[in-house]
C-alpha cells in the first residue's frame, strides 16, 4: 500500500491521485457551488414575496427534497444524538442566513450583496482558529484586511452616487448573512456525525422557525403567483436542498482543500449571471472588489491548513 502511494506520488509530482471517490465527491461540491451562485438569480424574479414567508417555502420544499433524494440517510454512522438546543440553534443560524440575505437583495443590488455575503468563509477561518488555537494568525488578519478593502470599494461607489443609506442595510443584511452561515459551519464542524434523519429534520424546523417568524413580523402575500411558488420551489429543491446534500458529501468525502475553496467562486458566479441577464449593472469596483475577496480568502486560508485540518 505503501509503496503504491509513494509510486503515484513518483509519477504526477505531487499528492496521491484522487480516488474515485473523491472524484464523485468533488464533482458533487462543484454541483452544490453552482446551485448557490443561482441563488440571487431566482431570488430576483420573486421579490414580491416577503423574505420569511419565501423562506418557509424554499425550506418547506427542501425537507421534501432531502427525504426523495436520500438525504435522510446523510452521514448516518453512529453519533451522539444532537440535543434540542443545538437543532434550534442549528435551524435558526439557517434561517438567519437565508431571511438576512434575502433582505439584503431587496435593498441593495444582488451582486454586491452577494459578495459581502460570501466574505463569510473568512469569518469561518478566523473563528475556527480562535477555538482551535486561541489566536488567530496574521496571514488571516491581512487577508480579512484585503477583503473588506473590497467590501468597501462597493460602499464607497455608493456613498459618491448618493444611495449608501438606501443600500447600507441592505450591505448589513448581507454581513449578518454571512455571520449565521459562520455559526451553522462551525456548529456543524464540531460534530462527528450528523446522524440519519439529519437534513429533512434541519429543513422542517427551520421551514417551522420561518413560518412563525413570517406570522409575527411580516404580512402574507396571499395568493402567490404562480411563478413565486415555482422559484419557491426551485430554490427549496436546488440552493437548499441538493445542495447543501451535495456539499455535505463533497466536504467528507472529497479532497478538503480543493472542496474548501470551491466556496470562493460563489461571488463569481452569481456575478457573473447577474451580469450577463441584465440583472446587475459591470463595473470597475465591481471586478476590483470581488476580486480583492477572493485574494483576502486565498491568503488567509493558505497558510495553515494542515494545522486547521
Amino acid at each position: 500500500m505503501y509503496k503504491g502511494v509513494v509510486m503515484r506520488k513518483a509519477i504526477t509530482g505531487g499528492p496521491a491521485a484522487w480516488t474515485a471517490q473523491e472524484i464523485r465527491a468533488f464533482a458533487a461540491a462543484v454541483f452544490a457551488v453552482f446551485l448557490w451562485g443561482l441563488l440571487p438569480v431566482l431570488r430576483e424574479h420573486a421579490a414580491s414575496v416577503p423574505a420569511m414567508q419565501m423562506t418557509a417555502l424554499a425550506l418547506a420544499c427542501a425537507a421534501l427534497v432531502a427525504n426523495l433524494t436520500g438525504g435522510q440517510r446523510a452521514d448516518a454512522e453512529n453519533g451522539p444524538l444532537v440535543a434540542v438546543a443545538t437543532w434550534f440553534v442549528l435551524s435558526g443560524a439557517l434561517v438567519g442566513a437565508i431571511v438576512f440575505y434575502f433582505l439584503g437583495l431587496s435593498a441593495a443590488p444582488a451582486a454586491q450583496v452577494t459578495l459581502i455575503t460570501y466574505v463569510w468563509p473568512l469569518m469561518f477561518i478566523a473563528a475556527s482558529e480562535m477555538l482551535t488555537i486561541g489566536r488567530v494568525r496574521a496571514a488571516v488578519l491581512f487577508g480579512a484586511l484585503i477583503a473588506f478593502a473590497g467590501a468597501g470599494l462597493l460602499i464607497a461607489r455608493d456613498w459618491q452616487g448618493g444611495l449608501a443609506a438606501a443600500h447600507l442595510w441592505g450591505y448589513a443584511a448581507g454581513l449578518a448573512s454571512g455571520t449565521c452561515w459562520t455559526l451553522y459551519s462551525l456548529i456543524v464542524r464540531g460534530r462527528p456525525s450528523l446522524g440519519a434523519g439529519f437534513f429533512p429534520r434541519l429543513f422542517t424546523l427551520g421551514a417551522l422557525i420561518a413560518g412563525a417568524l413570517h406570522v409575527w413580523i411580516e404580512p402574507t402575500v396571499w395568493p402567490i403567483a404562480p411563478e413565486a411558488v415555482l422559484i419557491a420551489a426551485a430554490i427549496g429543491a436546488g440552493p437548499y436542498g441538493l445542495a447543501f446534500i451535495a456539499w455535505a458529501h463533497g466536504i467528507r468525502h472529497g479532497p478538503v482543500r480543493a472542496v474548501g475553496a470551491l466556496t470562493y467562486a460563489v461571488p463569481v458566479i452569481a456575478g457573473a449571471l447577474l451580469v450577463a441577464l441584465g440583472l446587475a449593472e459591470p463595473s470597475w469596483q465591481l471586478a476590483a472588489a470581488t476580486a480583492a475577496v477572493l485574494i483576502g480568502l486565498a491568503i488567509s486560508s493558505r497558510t495553515g491548513r494542515a494545522r486547521a485540518a
